[in-house]
């Protein structure tokens, strides 16, 4: 196991020659891949994690509400 922005990983040695394969597990959500070396499986996991963090942090837009005023719809600013 290893451990990458406190998410940990595992990459392992496939049965045939030349194959690593990774994984991981994000928020519940399984990733997995391979490489032909065990450096680029690495690294591989490890933008796989970080694109799987990135995509959590997506910023969220207030709804727009309408008012029973008669008026269009608008923005709420606080």
């Amino acid at each position: 196991m290893m451990r990458y922005r406190d998410i940990e990983y595992t990459v392992v040695q496939g049965i045939g020659r030349g194959v690593w394969k990774w994984s991981a597990s994000v928020t519940g959500v399984v990733i997995n891949g391979h490489a032909a070396i065990k450096s680029e499986a690495v690294v591989a996991a490890e933008k796989a994690i970080d694109r799987a963090l990135a995509a959590k942090n997506v910023r969220l837009i207030r709804p727009k509400t309408a008012i029973d005023c008669g008026e269009r719809n608008r923005d709420i600013i606080s």
